[in-house]
């Protein structure tokens, strides 16, 4: 058993302000409207509406439009994700509202009995000195995609990790089959951060040392968040996936090398090895740390240098694969402008630094996952800072040039579809929630 500890997190999610020091992240800079082919993606535009921002609390049920093009997904994505940052009693995000979305505890605890506990981080390490209640076992769908591999970032400081669910999951028997449309499931990732980074972050506080007091060096911001929705249409649950936009540079392109030093898992010296240098071997990229002891992850290490391997997740030969790269590359830099018009005091303005990478699904809900023909939106799709080491498959392979590059191991390859009438098997989590 994988023993690990407890972070407990303040319970208001900070107000974001920005200032004129902090740097500018542009969203048509950093992402490329060229295929590989060199072909503009300009013709797959996918346009945001600005009311999603001014008016963020009615996000759709269904897809809009019914899902009958790559677009409509990605619109019900990106309104879901601002809907959930937005800060409706002007004090936490919607997200962080526990009567609707508990934080999962872990295995054999009951996520769905009463309790204070607003948030929790998850950290791989070994249990406290004194061992209390406040010690548990992560279950496994709180790891990297494979075993029990860490990250860290630039400043050597681990990853950590949070999972929420809907409420309403545990008002279904556990028994059951089937969960019901809207089912929501979260996963987020977050990096230790300064004062000085909060202007660019959704933050939190947490005491990590347990000591009852929050000191300043216990300030984390998001880099991950994954959002898993079904709806009436869609049983297998629309997977998407949200990114900081200065975690890492793209595997198979040249980056801009004077945002070098504001990724936050990849150095400037192996950053100008992309995507084909000759001492890019050196570099490990996207190696993540398997501890010798599983019950043992340092909370500070080595910096695991990362890089995307396929931008918007998408591969050449993909389903539809110029289109979806355009469509999200066009949504992402449209809200971009509009998050970038907000005024400081406005708590979705930080969402100007963040963007989809992407978001996968099934054409026909009757057939099984398996069916890789079958999947929709990005085929490739992974997060750069919850499935670092599955961006190439599960053999986690090393990123060493564009050619060399195999298959992502996609949402459906650990959360596999059936068949709408046993869609509960997609849920890593339904099962564990009530601590049975």
């Amino acid at each position: 058993m994988i023993t690990f500890k407890k972070v407990t997190l303040s319970s208001a999610l900070a107000v974001m302000v920005a200032s004129c020091g902090n740097v500018e992240i542009n969203e048509k800079s950093t992402d490329s409207l060229v295929n590989t082919q060199g072909n503009t993606l300009n013709n797959f535009t996918c346009a945001a509406q600005s009311s999603w921002v001014f008016s963020p609390n009615n996000p759709p049920d269904e897809i809009p439009g019914g899902g009958q093009n790559l677009c409509q997904f990605y619109e019900f994505s990106w309104q879901w994700f601002i809907s959930l940052m937005n800060k409706r009693n002007g004090e936490q995000r919607v997200y962080q509202d526990i009567a609707s979305y508990p934080v999962f505890l872990g295995l054999g605890k009951n996520s769905c009995k009463e309790n204070t506990a607003t948030s929790k981080l998850f950290v791989r390490t070994g249990k406290d000195n004194q061992v209390t209640g406040g010690d548990f076992t992560l279950p496994a769908e709180m790891n990297q995609a494979l075993g029990n591999a860490v990250i860290y970032d630039q400043n050597k400081n681990i990853v950590l990790y949070q999972a929420r669910f809907d409420k309403n999951m545990c008002n279904v028997v556990q028994s059951s089959p089937t969960l019901p449309a809207g089912t929501t499931e979260i996963k987020s990732s977050w990096r230790t951060i300064t004062a000085a980074d909060k202007a660019n972050y959704i933050w939190i506080t947490s005491d990590t040392n347990n000591n009852g007091s929050i000191e300043d060096t216990e300030l984390y911001g998001m880099v991950g968040f994954h959002l898993v929705k079904s709806t009436e249409l869609h049983p297998e649950f629309i997977w998407a996936t949200f990114e900081h936009k200065n975690n890492a540079p793209d595997c198979q392109k040249q980056p801009n090398l004077k945002k070098s030093n504001d990724w936050s898992f990849t150095s400037k010296s192996c950053a100008i090895q992309l995507p084909t240098g000759s001492s890019i071997a050196s570099c490990n990229f996207n190696k993540t740390l398997t501890p010798a002891k599983t019950d043992d992850s340092p909370l500070t290490g080595s910096p695991t240098e990362i890089c995307q391997v396929y931008a918007q997740g998408t591969a050449p030969g993909d389903n539809q694969a110029d289109k979806n790269r355009g469509n999200i590359v066009s949504i992402n830099a449209e809200l971009t402008d509009i998050f970038n018009t907000l005024p400081d005091s406005n708590s979705l303005q930080v969402l100007r630094n963040y963007k989809i990478v992407g978001a996968l699904w099934e054409n026909d809900i009757k057939q099984p996952s398996s069916v890789k023909a079958n999947q929709r939106g990005s085929i490739q799709l992974a997060n750069t800072t919850m499935e670092t080491n599955a961006q190439q498959g599960f053999s986690g392979v090393i990123y060493t040039s564009p050619a060399q590059v195999k298959p992502a191991a996609n949402c459906f390859d650990c959360h596999n579809y059936s068949a709408p009438e046993k869609n509960a098997d997609v849920s890593h989590m339904f099962k564990h929630i009530t601590g049975k």
